[in-house]
């Protein structure tokens, strides 16, 4: 049988568009049995917080924090935020209080390793040595690199995205405002705090007229 030029191209797109509906389902299936391991994938990257209770952070934990966010700025800090910060996590915030004493424990781990004392007791050089376990699961380029250290260093994974991250932030939020020269960062009542202070010693007052 001859087809005429219309059925011809009538056929062609019957036939066009059956071929589009099968490479589009194609891709639908294929999206949705790859959605399952690109969920996997993205967790397995990125380790959630694990459930454990709230409560007050022990002065052990604590210290170590503090110490940890001194290196890791590598600049003078006012400290008393950053413990203010760490303080209402661990009691308002389930599992970061546990986060945050395995995280003094793995550092002084380290500081055994490295030096045979407590992290606390190292020198500043020897605490920034130490919190480079850091930077070096962040370094991975490849994805099959990242796959290791997801799982071969998943504390220190962990360590990075809930407390190393949480602390460079706030200092980018607060001491880094001052760094560049300003009075106080964003959100400080500095004109209360300016009213109720006594006037320095080396302004020199307006006479009145």
């Amino acid at each position: 049988m001859i087809l005429s030029r219309r059925g011809f191209l009538r056929l062609s797109v019957v036939v066009a568009v059956g071929a589009i509906t099968v490479l589009m389902a194609a891709q639908s299936a294929k999206a949705w049995l790859l959605a399952p391991f690109r969920l996997l994938y993205s967790r397995l990257l990125s380790p959630g917080l694990e459930e454990a209770p709230a409560g007050p952070l022990s002065a052990g934990a604590l210290n170590a924090l503090s110490l940890a966010t001194r290196a890791l700025v590598g600049v003078p800090v006012q400290i008393a935020h950053y413990e203010d910060f760490f303080h209402w996590r661990a009691k308002n915030l389930r599992g970061y209080k546990a986060l945050y004493e395995r995280f003094a424990a793995a550092l002084d781990r380290q500081a055994g390793q490295s030096v045979g004392c407590g992290f606390v007791d190292c020198n500043r050089q020897m605490q920034q040595k130490i919190l480079e376990k850091v930077l070096q699961v962040r370094s991975p380029n490849t994805r099959w690199q990242r796959v290791r250290v997801a799982v071969l260093e998943r504390e220190w994974l962990r360590f990075d995205q809930y407390i190393v991250r949480d602390i460079l932030l706030l200092f980018s939020r607060t001491d880094a405002w001052t760094l560049l020269g300003y009075d106080a960062w964003p959100g400080t009542p500095r004109g209360l705090d300016q009213y109720t202070q006594a006037p320095s010693q080396t302004r020199r007052i307006p006479s009145p007229g």
